[in-house]
């Protein structure tokens, strides 16, 4: 069993039967290059529809309702559904919300999702939605998978795109000393104004940011955003010896 971010190479599964878990980009995609690659894979998920990224709905909203519409309901960074997507792009006024709002509005902002151009590339893939994994047992160089609607399958590897979580102290280029002194919850740092967090100096961006800043931190659409705000508080800040 392994986690698809520990592969960069997923031809060592060749001729394997790969059970992948997880219905987002990580997990089909990964599918799609172990098909490719020779592997057997099926798909299952907890999920009970895939979301593609860009599919008729969104295409619909995007470009049907026309260029208008389209500027109103989504921001440039199109990070969000409809009319939320203009708050996930302003980190500044989304933490002026209530942190319980804070919260709703990311995991309504951030769903697992696939990229439309998968769509084909697994076709041919089983993809079973709605079921989870009750029980498994090895036997030698093969496990047997029982899911929760009852039936089994017999696998030579489980492939986890389950997503992961954000935990600071786990950064191993970080000094023990200084992971001690970064004020943070449930994993992620909190930051302030430029993404500084409590050590003086010391800012995070990207993922790690989610938590203070929203969802847009994730993306590469909020690089941005992240470079500016940060680039104007350390310019504030830094005065020349």
């Amino acid at each position: 069993m392994s986690h698809t971010s520990e592969h960069s190479n997923l031809t060592v599964f060749k001729g394997k039967r790969v059970l992948v878990i997880g219905s987002g980009q990580s997990a089909l995609e990964s599918a799609a290059l172990l098909q490719e690659n020779g592997a057997i894979p099926e798909v299952i998920g907890r999920a009970h529809k895939i979301n593609w990224l860009q599919g008729w709905a969104s295409r619909t909203l995007h470009h049907g309702l026309g260029h208008f519409t389209n500027r109103l309901l989504y921001a440039p960074t199109d990070v969000g559904p409809a009319g939320i997507s203009q708050l996930m792009a302003r980190p500044d006024l989304l933490r002026t919300l209530p942190r319980s709002i804070q919260d709703r509005l990311r995991i309504r902002s951030v769903r697992p999702a696939g990229a439309r151009w998968l769509f084909d590339r697994l076709k041919n893939v089983p993809i079973r939605l709605g079921c989870t994994v009750s029980s498994f047992n090895v036997g030698g160089e093969e496990i047997v998978v029982r899911l929760n609607d009852g039936t089994t399958r017999s696998v030579d590897h489980i492939l986890l795109g389950t997503g992961y979580r954000v935990d600071v102290s786990k950064y191993p280029f970080l000094a023990p000393d200084l992971v001690k002194s970064i004020e943070s919850f449930n994993g992620f740092p909190v930051l302030r104004d430029g993404l500084e967090t409590s050590v003086p100096g010391l800012h995070i961006l990207g993922a790690p940011g989610i938590w203070s800043f929203g969802p847009l931190l994730q993306f590469v659409s909020g690089t941005r955003y992240a470079c500016r705000t940060m680039a104007r508080v350390v310019a504030k800040n830094f005065s020349p010896q």
